[in-house]
């Protein structure tokens, strides 16, 4: 032991044995405030925050306006909520930074720390009335963090411009604010407010390849164009760098007659991965696996969410749980296997894998990507692909051991949608228009993905451009930008939210589903080729931007598959310009779909299986 560590474990010591000796006292004399006093002193300066609060509020309940108590409990608060809010105990946080704000109600640093709590606990409104607070109260300077954050409950609340003026009074105080650079550039791509947007995308890949490596989230990268696979490998583990946390003991191998397999998911309700994932988990042979659903989602009242609960399997709430709660419940649930499904998306728990609670832990469905390094080492051990979204050139791109199933990655419910009868004129549509439609999220659509669609519709006289309705501002800065490029923005439709059936369906009137680059549609081109109907992608390098090729090379329709913006541009030219080689490709999805193992999760489930056993007999 060094010298520094023994002085200050006798420090330590020192105050402990300092505070017994004064409670003997305070025995002996119950009233004598300053003995309170300095034992609550001791306490905090011993990291007892709880304790020293204890005798603070004593001495304060008698000296009610002294002013060096009050500070003195505040801090301790302070400390209290902090590690509270740390550990997702965020009623209890709230409830503590409640507390300090008796005493200071208009201090700028506490409210800014309750409305993190607020925010934490889905109080939207109360937090921006927090976080407004704390700028009105804040007499020294603007701070940046805190209108950031204002910016994040906005955004919550689908009060985008707000939130977008927000994040740019934040980035006008603090410039080099990568966290809102980031924000402010995924919400200008959820809105399709493209001015100045490139300056954005070289500011943050810039940022992430410097020196200087603040947290960018890893998600919001996959769709930002001209990032390299290296580049998103880099956002990942830098994203894990911002934890250093020691995993757990090392399991010895033991003989079972089951092997667990537990699935880490936020998204077990209505979210698109039960169209995936449902009739997997459902198909599991029950003789062979021990199957255990852990859940970090939100509790919601949908007829998925309840699905999921009654398959049979032992369902376990996570929520509620900090990471190494949650590691350890897992490590007593003596999982084998523990297969992510949610990866770094919201509600993510994926830094529980870094504590090591099973013996091996898969990436699998729910982040189109590596997810990095954590400590030097992977924080997944494998990552589940085919050879057409990794190939082999591709594999050192990855933190994870690449396993390839033997069809495409990605799985389907086989109980989709029947599929009846949808005309061009139920939708609005003249009967003699072509349809082009892209049903993506618009935070998938960039400029240059929307220049080529425009240029499909300046040659292509008959045709529409069918979207997925998303928010006000987007489609009228959509149809803002057709105008100023000369193409009517009445050419320009958008599809309202519907139930699932109906959303499946009106896929039929689609004479051509035209895919986002770099970010593909993933399971809406499941959605499309399920209704029969032709999906057009472009494939790059990275795993998100070859997943609708995946499924097009599962279904034998690798003539859909561009590699690059004129092929993509031709080719959907070309099928406009060509009923013929159109209807073709229509029949030939259809034995393609068919015929795959896409729609067919009992043999899927299979090949799964065999993975999985394999990792305990190779």
């Amino acid at each position: 032991m060094n010298p520094i560590s023994k002085n200050k474990k006798n420090q330590s010591l020192d105050k402990l044995e300092s505070i017994r000796f004064l409670k003997k006292k305070l025995a002996v004399n119950p009233n004598d405030i300053a003995i309170q006093i300095e034992i609550a002193n001791l306490y905090a300066a011993n990291n007892k925050f709880i304790e020293a609060a204890i005798y603070f509020r004593k001495s304060l309940s008698i000296l009610y306006e002294n002013e060096d108590i009050k500070k003195g409990l505040c801090f301790c608060l302070i400390e209290i909520g902090n590690n509270y809010q740390a550990n997702r105990k965020f009623e209890l946080a709230k409830i503590t930074f409640e507390e300090v704000l008796t005493y200071y109600p208009k201090n700028s640093d506490y409210l800014f720390n309750y409305g993190n709590a607020l925010f934490s606990l889905n109080e939207f409104e109360k937090s921006i009335e927090a976080f407004k607070n704390s700028i009105n109260n804040n007499l020294l300077e603007p701070d940046a963090d805190t209108f950031n954050n204002l910016g994040n409950s906005y955004r919550r609340l689908g009060k985008n411009a707000d939130a977008m003026n927000c994040y740019k009074k934040a980035l006008k105080i603090n410039p080099k604010l990568i966290h809102s650079k980031v924000e402010l550039t995924h919400l200008m791509q959820y809105l399709c407010e493209w001015e100045d947007i490139d300056t954005y995308f070289q500011d943050i890949r810039k940022h992430i390849n410097s020196k200087d490596k603040g947290k960018v989230s890893p998600f919001t990268v996959l769709s930002m164009p001209n990032f390299s696979n290296n580049d998103y490998l880099r956002v990942a583990s830098n994203w894990s760098k911002q934890l250093k946390i020691k995993s757990l003991s090392k399991l010895s191998a033991t003989k079972k007659n089951k092997l667990t397999i537990g699935y880490l998911s936020a998204d077990f309700r209505n979210h698109p991965l039960y169209y995936l994932i449902f009739d997997i988990l459902k198909n599991h042979n029950k003789e062979m696996f021990s199957i255990k659903l852990f859940y970090s989602g939100p509790n919601e009242s949908s007829i998925e969410h309840e699905a999921f609960k009654e398959l049979g399997h032992e369902f376990i709430e996570l929520s509620n749980k900090n990471d190494a709660q949650g590691a350890q419940l897992i490590r007593n649930h003596k999982v084998d296997i523990l297969v992510d499904l949610s990866g770094f998306t919201q509600n993510s728990r994926s830094f529980i894998a870094a504590y090591k609670p099973a013996r091996y832990h898969i990436n699998w469905l729910g982040f189109a990507g590596s997810m990095g390094f954590h400590n030097n080492n992977p924080l997944f051990d494998f990552i589940l692909a085919d050879k057409y979204i990794i190939p082999q050139e591709n594999i050192s791109d990855y933190a994870e051991k690449v396993i390839y199933l033997p069809h495409c990655y990605q799985p389907n419910i086989k109980n989709r949608p029947k599929l009846y009868p949808k005309t061009k004129t139920d939708y609005g549509f003249n009967k003699n228009t072509f349809v082009y439609a892209s049903f993506s999220q618009s935070i998938k659509i960039t400029k240059k993905q929307f220049d080529i669609w425009l240029k499909l519709l300046k040659n292509s006289p008959t045709a529409n451009l069918w979207l997925l309705e998303s928010n006000k501002l987007y489609k009228e800065n959509l149809w803002s930008y057709a105008k100023r490029n000369g193409v009517d923005s009445n050419r320009i439709k958008f599809a309202p939210k519907v139930l699932i059936d109906e959303h499946i369906n009106r896929h039929q009137i689609i004479d051509l589903f035209l895919d986002t680059f770099p970010y593909n549609a993933h399971t809406s081109t499941s959605d499309t080729i399920w209704a029969e109907c032709p999906v057009l992608t472009l494939s790059g390098k990275s795993f998100a931007s070859r997943v609708a090729g995946s499924i097009l090379k599962e279904i034998n329709c690798e003539e859909l598959i561009a590699s690059d913006d004129t092929g993509y541009y031709n080719k959907a030219l070309e099928l406009y310009e060509n009923p013929k080689e159109l209807l073709r490709i229509k029949q030939k999805i259809i034995v393609g779909k068919n015929k795959s193992i896409i729609f067919k999760p009992d043999a899927f489930t299979i090949n799964l299986e065999k993975i999985y056993s394999d990792l305990f007999t190779s």
